[in-house]
């Protein structure tokens, strides 16, 4: 029988005081990498937008927030987290050109080449920070745990059909010198356009996001056994994020994602144990 484990839901709390520095930084990377964000590119007014918060906030004028580019603000704290993962990464001028190709509003429901990429740099920047050892190569991520190279390629669906092609492509990517592989999948997109995830409490925010992971993995199932059964990739990651509207808990607007995993079943000891250390040490 397959095994579902799913992560306590993470959020980011907004800190609007914080959102001036964050623009910045992603701009000194952009411009140290000589890659400039002009007028074509989608990016640009997220940036705007976020800053025109940021100088509204900064003269306290927060009762007449214009909450078009609060969630521009939000959108931006989430690029940040993505953009902040590749300072040091000596290819990161690749991923940072990636980012300038399609939308990055998280509310909008269309193919987007960037948004492809930041979910890269995120589920990256989430296995890297308890894994040490793990890169950005293909075929999108990969991470050493007991001398075992792990591929984790990183798929963003925007439609349940898209779903067993991307499995399949999935399939095809992992090389011999993997021992084996996780897919990530991003399933932000099946949710309508321009949706809030709104709930009470934190805790109620977290359990809808649960049951957005469980229903999906629950469906796709009969998917999962049929491309992995015969491959080298043994789990399969689902993951939610949205912008939440929590009403009795402070701050009210936050970003908030949570990661579910499936893992195929009879796998061999050392795939097991490797997959139960990923497990806890990503998550939790």
């Amino acid at each position: 029988m397959a095994e579902i484990t799913t992560e306590r839901s993470e959020k980011q709390r907004f800190q609007h005081d914080g959102i001036s520095s964050k623009i910045a930084k992603i701009e000194s990377i952009f411009l140290d990498s000589n890659i400039g964000i002009n007028n074509s590119h989608k990016l640009l007014g997220l940036l705007r937008n976020a800053k025109d918060l940021a100088l509204a906030w900064a003269k306290s004028d927060v009762e007449n927030t214009d909450m078009n580019k609060l969630f521009c603000a939000l959108h931006v704290e989430r690029i940040y987290q993505g953009v902040q993962s590749l300072e040091f990464e000596d290819n990161k001028e690749k991923y940072l050109k990636d980012l300038l190709n399609g939308t990055l509003d998280f509310f909008e429901r269309r193919d987007s080449h960037a948004k492809n990429i930041l979910w890269e740099l995120e589920v990256f920047r989430k296995i890297k920070k308890v894994i040490p050892e793990t890169y950005l190569e293909e075929p999108d991520i990969v991470a050493n745990i007991n001398q075992c190279r792990i591929a984790i390629p990183c798929k963003k669906t925007y439609s349940e059909n898209g779903v067993p092609k991307a499995l399949s492509k999935a399939v095809s990517q992992i090389e011999n010198d993997h021992e084996f592989g996780i897919v990530a999948m991003n399933i932000d997109d099946l949710i309508p356009e321009a949706v809030l995830l709104r709930a009470r409490t934190f805790k109620e925010a977290g359990d809808k996001l649960h049951n957005i992971n469980m229903n999906f993995l629950a469906r796709h199932e009969h998917h999962f056994l049929k491309y992995l059964s015969k491959s080298r990739i043994l789990a399969v990651i689902a993951s939610t994020s949205m912008v939440t509207d929590i009403a009795d808990e402070s701050p009210q607007f936050n970003n908030f994602s949570q990661w579910a995993i499936w893992t195929i079943p009879g796998l061999k000891t050392e795939h097991q144990n490797a997959l139960n250390y990923f497990r806890s040490k990503v998550i939790g």
